[in-house]
């Protein structure tokens, strides 16, 4: 499960207008970030890491935001579901 603080993060980086992107881009606060979010959501899905080297070498928006929202839907499913067996 990843941290509060990750989510955050994850929610910060889905807006093209905060200061992480420049003209669409992440810039290198953006990426310091990017690379807090694929540590923590590598450790549980290694299947990603060619996702995040891919969104690390494009830096643009789209790209970043359609992975950052695959992973907030498999959190949230996952979230779901653990609470279902709980």
């Amino acid at each position: 499960m990843v941290s509060r603080a990750v989510l955050k993060y994850i929610e910060e980086l889905l807006n093209p207008y905060s200061n992480y992107y420049s003209d669409g881009f992440l810039n290198s606060e953006g990426m310091t970030l990017l690379r807090i979010i694929a540590r923590e959501v590598l450790r549980e899905n290694p299947a990603l890491k060619p996702r995040f080297a891919k969104a690390r070498r494009r830096r643009d928006y789209e790209y970043v935001s359609q992975l950052l929202r695959e992973i907030t839907s498999y959190i949230s499913q996952t979230s779901s579901e653990e609470g279902l067996h709980a």
